[in-house]
């Protein structure tokens, strides 16, 4: 039978600093960053820099399932989760998301309800989903688990973490049957840019009607924390607002803030050591 103990008898295989979802919970301020480049040595570059947890991008930037394994191992050196952004919503998409031992999933275009169902479901064991069982995966130790399956199940099951991408209207008119499905949603990621194509504004993420859709969500967020603890979390912290960015995101009850990706702090950091290191180089 599942306790307690042996749930946190598996976590310290996991993670060892609190699970993720147990950290959205508590409303800790989180900082992450979206990892497009399919590498394992970014994901080391960015835990030195003192991340908090990383989301694997899988939807604008495919990678082998193997080359992802890597970048979640490598994580895990540092005792840091990962999130898998995954191109689709389907159960088998979402179950190699967390064969390879992510944490939990994102997923891109919520619209309504039965979107946060389907991914609920898809990445839980039964009773509470339909994720398919395996013992022999990496996530389950490669069969380390398998007789004491019922206790690791149940943990992951505990642990397990569902982020939706608002990114459309439809997610916006429907926020509020979205968060309420029970045991469904535990953040959401503002889809700033998408949001501002689906109102005609592309490349306006700052627009006054991108703006209003993004307060509606999180305010809806706030009212449902009080019933079922969710996180939030803005998808970018380019400066819309200038120096003010964060903090405007932040007041609106943003704990979670997400860069767009590490490709972006490599290419601002360069031409910022271009910038500054050939003004000082020019001869006086």
């Amino acid at each position: 039978m599942h306790t307690p103990d042996s749930a946190d008898r598996y976590r310290t295989r996991y993670v060892q600093r609190l699970p993720l979802r147990q950290r959205m919970r508590q409303g800790d301020t989180l900082l992450g960053s979206f990892v497009f480049l399919p590498h394992p040595s970014v994901i080391e570059i960015l835990a030195e820099a003192g991340l908090d947890f990383f989301i694997l991008d899988h939807e604008h930037s495919p990678k082998s399932w193997e080359t992802m394994e890597n970048m979640v191992r490598a994580a895990e050196v540092y005792g840091l989760p990962v999130v898998v952004r995954v191109h689709e919503n389907t159960p088998q998409t979402i179950l190699h998301a967390m064969e390879i031992g992510a944490v939990g999933v994102a997923v891109p275009f919520v619209e309504n309800a039965d979107d946060v169902r389907r991914a609920a479901l898809a990445a839980r064991y039964a009773p509470a989903g339909l994720r398919g069982t395996c013992t022999q995966t990496r996530a389950a130790r490669h069969g380390a688990f398998r007789k004491e399956y019922a206790a690791y199940a149940a943990s992951r099951n505990e642990d397990v973490v569902i982020v939706g991408l608002i990114e459309n209207r439809s997610g916006v008119e429907q926020i509020e049957q979205i968060l309420s499905v029970p045991n469904g949603l535990d953040a959401v990621l503002l889809g700033r840019a998408d949001l501002a194509n689906d109102f005609d504004r592309p490349g306006m993420s700052g627009d006054s009607a991108v703006v209003e859709a993004c307060d509606k969500i999180l305010a809806a967020v706030q009212r449902e924390s009080a019933r079922r603890p969710s996180g939030q979390a803005v998808a970018s912290i380019t400066a819309i607002y200038g120096a003010g960015d964060v903090a405007h995101w932040r007041d609106r009850g943003c704990s979670i803030f997400v860069a767009p990706s590490e490709s972006s702090m490599l290419y601002d950091a360069a031409c910022a050591w271009r910038k500054d290191v050939g003004q000082a180089a020019k001869p006086g």
